[in-house]
């Protein structure tokens, strides 16, 4: 191909035409190029193509360029030219060797990629942004997370990342609003930005939850030292809306390399932190151990087999008499849930928690009033008849929407009356949502179930509450029994129960009854009814009932 062919070809494409030879310089250049790169023709002949490349893309441009030389053509992903003075201009480029006049050299073509680029990059820094507080997400922090610890790989150095979750922030966004609660996390990311280091990486991955990454840590004192100040941060009133907020946040900091080698490693363990020190009271950070681990997997393992213990009927209900204080005579039962897995039991304090936290607690709720129920009507039919049967519920139970009609199931299918059914609810129940309590309360009233509270005294003790809602009866927690003989601040505690529960018309049950001389007390006191040890304990429903047949247990005329 003529020189003269060469040159036309360059100047009808509508972009960088240029010719090179086998060192890189530019020969020849169209017009058009001048245009793109902002250079005039003359400056253009006077250099290699590779300089005007910025430096983090000249490798690219070699790699092709070198290509294009062995294979006869080739191509190239945008790479960044500079242009004029200041600017820059993103150009994909195609290489093609051409004969010229008994000689080879190589024709770079370029098409001007500039805005799609630019658009491109705006797309992608969107996806790896919060668009509520401009901070990255959990995309962004999962790669920068990635990119410290590579970094960290060849340096003597730590990173810590630390995930933190506001303490309370749901009462906010209920009470006030999705709009304060928008502003008040605007707020609280202007906070967590003030009291990091310039290079530190602050996102938002959920709700109000915020994860931290601090690269370059000398210590784990340095990783401290930030959650203190944070803690510290997050404290400070924030004026919103005509309120002046009050927030707190728990914190959980992982450590690489002592805490996990990857990314998900740090995350996961960040958050098991995190969940300790919400455990441990919130408005503080923890920093994780292996004991955390080993919990946090014993916790996983307890969920997985409860799901299995579900399908393979190892939960079952025991009873516990409720028994006349000065007789002992049975009058009505405690349903307990029971859980025995690989022959040991477990506490259903422990799974009852876990049944909460994964939404079992419905189905297991469910189960147990529907068995409570009928076992209630099977005692009936042989004879055995009790005033009545309480079933403990979650407040988590107590307050989902189909609560009522598992109550109104249960007593339908079993054919028992429904005021021999009651509800034992705990006093901290009772404040997670007055208003929806209040009116789960009336339904079932209405319906003609009763309702104990349970461990009377432990909680929110407020005599509001007793006037509140339609209680039957206050059930005095161990705790108080236990050490009734020999404290003179239980016994004060206990008579005062007693006082307050007969001025209020409630019946009242003393539980952990276990010693003669507690229940002495209690009898001066006028308690009339007692459970416990002294008595009995929990029993499967046959083993009650071959007591009672066999004298063991007097039932209640």
């Amino acid at each position: 191909m003529s020189t003269f062919a060469v040159s036309a070809l360059l100047e009808a494409s509508a972009g960088l035409a240029v010719q090179v030879n086998e060192q890189g310089h530019i020969v020849a250049a169209s017009l058009k190029s001048a245009d793109v790169l902002e250079y005039s023709r003359d400056s253009l002949l006077q250099c290699r193509l590779a300089d005007l490349v910025t430096g983090q893309d000249q490798d690219h441009f070699l790699r092709a360029f070198h290509l294009a030389w062995e294979h006869g053509s080739a191509s190239t992903q945008p790479l960044q030219f500079s242009k004029g003075l200041t600017g820059s201009a993103w150009l994909e480029l195609r290489l093609v060797v051409l004969n010229t006049e008994g000689a080879a050299s190589l024709v770079v073509y370029g098409q001007d990629v500039t805005a799609w680029k630019q658009n491109t990059d705006e797309l992608s820094r969107e996806i790896l942004r919060d668009p509520l507080t401009g901070l990255g997400n959990r995309l962004m922090v999962r790669e920068e997370l990635q990119l410290a610890i590579e970094r960290t790989q060849s340096q003597n150095t730590h990173i810590a990342v630390a995930i933190l979750d506001l303490d309370g922030f749901k009462k906010i966004n209920d009470s006030l609003g999705h709009d304060i609660g928008d502003e008040l996390l605007r707020q609280i990311s202007k906070r967590l930005k003030a009291a990091v280091r310039e290079h530190d990486i602050v996102s938002r991955v959920g709700g109000d939850e915020f994860v931290i990454v601090l690269p370059n840590l000398s210590t784990e004192k340095e990783a401290r030292s930030v959650a203190t100040r944070i803690l510290t941060t997050i404290q400070q009133p924030i004026p919103l809306a005509g309120h002046q907020l009050q927030m707190s946040t728990s914190i959980g900091l992982a450590l690489y390399p002592q805490h996990g080698s990857s990314e998900a490693d740090l995350m996961k363990n960040a958050d098991a932190a995190m969940y300790r020190a919400k455990e441990q009271g919130k408005n503080a950070y923890c920093v994780y151990n292996s004991e955390i681990g080993i919990q946090k997997e014993h916790a996983l393992a307890m969920e997985l087999s409860m799901f299995q213990a579900i399908r393979n009927g190892e939960f079952d209900l025991h009873y516990q008499p409720i028994c006349r204080a000065m007789t002992r005579e049975v009058i009505a039962v405690e349903s307990l849930m029971r859980w025995t897995h690989d022959e040991q039991d477990v506490p259903p304090a422990e799974f009852i928690r876990l049944a909460e936290e994964n939404g079992l607690i419905h189905l297991l709720g469910g189960w147990a009033l529907r068995t409570a129920a009928m076992q209630l009507s099977q005692w009936d039919s042989v004879g055995l008849r009790l005033d009545y049967l309480t079933v403990n519920v979650s407040p988590v139970q107590f307050l989902h929407p189909g609560f009522p009609a598992t109550v109104y199931k249960a007593v339908q299918d079993s054919g028992i009356e429904p005021h021999r059914l009651v509800l034992e609810i705990t006093e901290g129940a009772l404040i997670r949502d007055p208003k929806k309590t209040e009116a789960v309360f009336e339904e079932l009233k209405a319906f003609g179930v009763k309702f104990a509270i349970d461990d009377f005294g432990t909680g929110y003790s407020n005599l509001r509450n007793l006037k509140r809602f339609p209680l039957t009866s206050l059930k005095v927690d161990r705790s108080f029994v236990s050490e009734v003989c020999e404290s003179s601040n239980d016994q004060a505690i206990v008579s005062l129960i007693l006082l307050l529960a007969k001025e209020l018309g409630l019946t009242i049950v003393a539980e952990g009854v276990e010693t003669e001389a507690q229940l002495s007390f209690l009898v001066e006191r006028g308690c009339t009814y007692i459970q416990g040890w002294l008595v009995s304990r929990a029993l499967p429903p046959h083993v009650l009932e071959e007591r009672i047949h066999s004298g063991k247990l007097k039932l209640g005329s």
